[in-house]
């Protein structure tokens, strides 16, 4: 049986402020298989970007404590614990294994920075010593591939110039310049329009079955879950209240704050 491109083990997260130890996050423990689409759910505060935080060493040194395992299948089956890695390793090692996506592609982009200079560096940094001329040419492709029109001229642009839309598809694009198998995608379409929500979220998951890709959606909106989603892991404090296959949670819900979040999710759409 093939190994989960993912599993994580009893993850426990501490904010360590005036010497004291918050505790954020509890035993929590999922894994991801091959192929699989897994939504991470919950209202804010639940703990669902502070899971991603760990997975991507996205947290600073001097005031976190980590402890359990976070556990990256390798080419070779074998599997590596990131928590295990020197401290100074651990974001590139994540970096290397996981292509992610934040919920406001602004904060991806870098405002001061053209976006082809911005995404040659990306590429780059993944093919190290790669021909520019190359690389260009298959950015170009990139445009038409994920839908953005404009060729040159928006290569161009600055990102503040570009619509919340066209900007999410590139930090997409830029993101999968990744060779990695694993995307994290971290409420990428908070700040989007509902049409162009729906539009950013069935494009995510078409790359997804293309390229052989397995996700860890990370969202409150249950609906999206449910439409994309064949697990789901459903946190609230810093826990796991109850996790599955998405069709049988949703059904039949045995946690109460899970019924109280599916109620809320219906009423909207009344």
């Amino acid at each position: 049986m093939t190994e989960p491109v993912l599993e994580v083990r009893n993850l426990n997260l501490d904010i360590v402020k005036d010497r004291r130890a918050i505790p954020i996050l509890r035993d929590v423990s999922f894994s991801v298989e091959e192929g699989e689409l897994r939504g991470i759910a919950g209202e804010s505060g639940a703990g669902k970007s502070m899971t991603m935080y760990c997975l991507t060493s996205l947290l600073p040194r001097r005031t976190v404590q980590i402890r359990g395992e976070i556990l990256f299948r390798e080419e070779d089956g074998s599997r590596t614990d990131l928590l295990k890695l020197p401290w100074k390793e651990r974001q590139r090692f994540s970096a290397s294994h996981t292509c992610l996506i934040l919920q406001d592609s602004i904060n991806a982009l870098n405002p001061f920075e053209r976006i082809d200079a911005q995404w040659m560096e990306t590429a780059l940094l993944h093919r190290p010593g790669g021909n520019r001329d190359e690389i260009r040419g298959r950015i170009l492709q990139q445009l038409d591939t994920f839908g953005i029109h404009g060729g040159e001229e928006v290569l161009r642009k600055y990102p503040h110039q570009l619509s919340g839309g066209m900007r999410q598809r590139i930090a997409i694009a830029m993101a999968l310049e990744s060779p990695a198998k694993l995307l994290i995608a971290d409420e990428p379409t908070t700040s989007l329009d509902t049409i162009n929500q729906r539009r950013i979220v069935e494009f995510i998951v078409e790359l997804c079955r293309e390229r052989g890709l397995s996700m860890l959606y990370i969202t409150h909106n249950l609906g999206i879950v449910q439409a994309i989603c064949g697990t789901v892991t459903v946190m609230k404090d810093g826990r796991i209240i109850e996790q599955g296959r998405t069709d049988e949670v949703f059904a039949d819900p045995q946690a109460a704050y899970t019924k109280a979040l599916l109620e809320g999710t219906k009423s909207l759409q009344r």
